[in-house]
């Protein structure tokens, strides 16, 4: 009698959620959670921040998914945060959720951490250096000296993103390279198997709208009141400062604008920071796209 052995090579699966804000990408992170018991990976750079939390529209902590989730406040709103920082973490916490023997679920909308985290994606090791010249010019000034210096860097950098633009003059002025030179030498390859990119982007029209309401429902679930306890418990980085919705609150704060133009304020860069998240998902990752979260649930 002959005997047939059978193996099976289990594949675990990194999946990873993406899309503009208000594409309903908790909903499908949950529901994956959910169908293969695994954990997930926050990737959104506001929602690492402690005690914000209807400005980034984070899980409410006692949803039953909550305790899923790593990297969800796990920063103080008075401490900056960088790539590399996420970076570090993000690798970390992964490479301990693979050796479990389960799928991984990542999920947010910060493209950069992604991709920085997934792929060959080194940093340029800086000096301790302070050039104190730097501190004399605004930010406008900073932005031209870098276009002079590495027009590609600017493509990417805002003029209001202080801390970039610092630190990529600094890098050009103390290691002789460009950001964008260090970039460009990179493989851009994955460094983890069995990644699967799942790309949720709603009709443009449909996605404003969610927008829209979901600005006009923090607003009434108690935005100010979020952003009055932060400012009374903590002095707020530059970064915390300019989260979209936290801005535009201080601002209102500050009697500089009315409450309506506060909302529609927000309205209008969220929508902004929508497409530019679009963007950058389309020409940054080769993905599955689905234009609603039930469309993704039929084949996920």
């Amino acid at each position: 009698m002959k005997f047939t052995s059978f193996f099976f090579i289990i594949i675990f699966m990194i999946y990873v959620v993406m899309g503009p804000t208000c594409s309903g990408k908790t909903e499908l992170a949950n529901y994956l959670i959910d169908k293969h018991n695994c954990d997930a990976i926050n990737f959104d750079a506001f929602q690492i921040y402690k005690d914000m939390n209807i400005g980034t529209a984070k899980l409410e902590h006692d949803d039953p998914h909550y305790s899923r989730y790593h990297l969800l406040d796990i920063v103080s709103p008075e401490q900056s945060f960088s790539v590399m920082e996420y970076q570090t973490l993000a690798r970390k916490e992964l490479d301990e959720l693979l050796k479990k023997d389960k799928d991984v679920v990542f999920v947010g909308g910060t493209g950069l951490y992604i991709r920085a985290t997934l792929y060959d994606y080194a940093f340029e090791k800086e000096d301790n250096v302070y050039d104190e010249d730097l501190d004399l010019l605004n930010n406008e000034q900073l932005f031209d000296m870098l276009n002079e210096l590495d027009p590609k860097a600017c493509e990417k950098i805002h003029v209001n993103n202080r801390k970039r633009l610092l630190r990529a003059i600094s890098l050009i002025r103390h290691s002789n390279k460009k950001k964008s030179d260090i970039i460009n030498e990179q493989k851009h390859e994955l460094i983890y198997k069995n990644v699967k990119f799942i790309f949720i982007s709603p009709d443009r029209e449909q996605l404003y709208k969610n927008i829209d309401d979901r600005v006009i429902k923090m607003m009434e679930f108690g935005l100010v009141e979020e952003v009055k306890n932060l400012l009374n418990k903590y002095d707020l980085s530059l970064t915390a400062k300019q989260g979209i919705g936290y801005k535009e609150v201080i601002q209102y704060l500050d009697k500089e604008i009315t409450y309506e133009e506060c909302v529609s304020l927000i309205q209008k860069r969220t929508r902004n920071y929508a497409k530019r998240q679009v963007t950058f998902f389309k020409n940054q990752f080769k993905y599955e796209l689905y234009t609603s979260i039930e469309d993704a649930k039929k084949h996920l």
